[in-house]
């Protein structure tokens, strides 16, 4: 592997403000749409856009069917 010289060095040390600021805006824009500022899914929003994109699709809701039992198996 080939070193690198005394100019190459100063171009990578002057080069990494702005590469720094680069990966905060990427790091920034990324994650989940559901997620909040703290971190934590934000899951009333979740559920709304699944049942949106369900009436987008033109998939009929399924009713509720309450579990009954009190023996399962994982």
């Amino acid at each position: 592997m080939a070193r690198l010289s005394a100019e190459e060095k100063r171009e990578l040390v002057a080069a990494g403000p702005a590469l720094t600021s680069d990966l905060a805006k990427i790091k920034a824009r990324t994650g989940s749409p559901f997620c909040g500022p703290d971190g934590k899914m934000d899951y009333v929003a979740l559920t709304s856009f699944l049942n949106q994109m369900n009436r987008m699709l033109g998939h009929p809701r399924k009713a509720f069917r309450p579990i009954e039992g009190d023996k399962f198996l994982l």
